[in-house]
């Protein structure tokens, strides 16, 4: 039986607990096809920094305070990133100067609209200088609650639009540009 039809009969078998428990069912299975893909790749693959993993801790939607469904979404399979972010809410692509720009690429295509291109605000505000309409938003935690559940206006939740790797890389690229403009001299206007 595939794994998404055990996680949805779990979730109506036992409610609240039932999802949490396939979240975590889901998290545990896909670490033992990473570590069985990780063992057949080649040995001389440059080493990557230890990722913590372990059961997902709990995220909620910035307006209503519901807890959000974590599960992926269609197609969708967790990186060993996405799922350290999960188990920790530590955006691992943070500082990395590749992830920043592939955050950037996706930011440009999917936020820049409403945001700005250097997020300097537009239809939506700002989101690299200081200000935070919701102050959760400081941490990566808090941030990527905003975008995968949506906030107020006409920021609706992201969540079956962009998956957890694609927000994280984003992420990344806001505070990139964030720590850019306080060396410039200055944060970007509001908007």
């Amino acid at each position: 039986m595939p794994l998404r039809r055990v996680k949805q009969q779990l979730a109506m078998a036992f409610g609240i607990s039932g999802l949490v428990m396939a979240t975590f069912f889901t998290v545990a299975c896909a670490k033992d096809d990473t570590a069985a893909q990780a063992s057949s790749t080649s040995k001389s693959a440059p080493a990557k920094a230890a990722l913590k993993d372990g059961p997902a801790i709990e995220f909620r939607g910035t307006l209503s305070g519901d807890v959000l469904d974590m599960s992926p979404m269609e197609g969708e399979t967790f990186t060993a990133e996405a799922k350290h972010f999960l188990a920790t809410g530590e955006n691992p692509y943070s500082g990395n100067e590749e992830e920043v720009k592939k955050g950037y690429t996706i930011f440009s295509t999917a936020c820049s609209g409403c945001h700005g291109h250097l997020a300097e605000g537009k239809l939506g505000p700002a989101l690299a200088d200081d200000y935070w309409t919701y102050p959760k938003n400081e941490t990566d935690k808090g941030i990527f609650e905003t975008i995968y559940g949506g906030a107020a206006g006409m920021m609706g939740p992201q969540q079956g639009r962009m998956t957890v790797d694609e927000i994280l890389h984003v992420i990344a690229w806001i505070r990139h540009q964030a720590e850019e403009n306080v060396k410039n001299g200055g944060a970007a206007p509001h908007g």
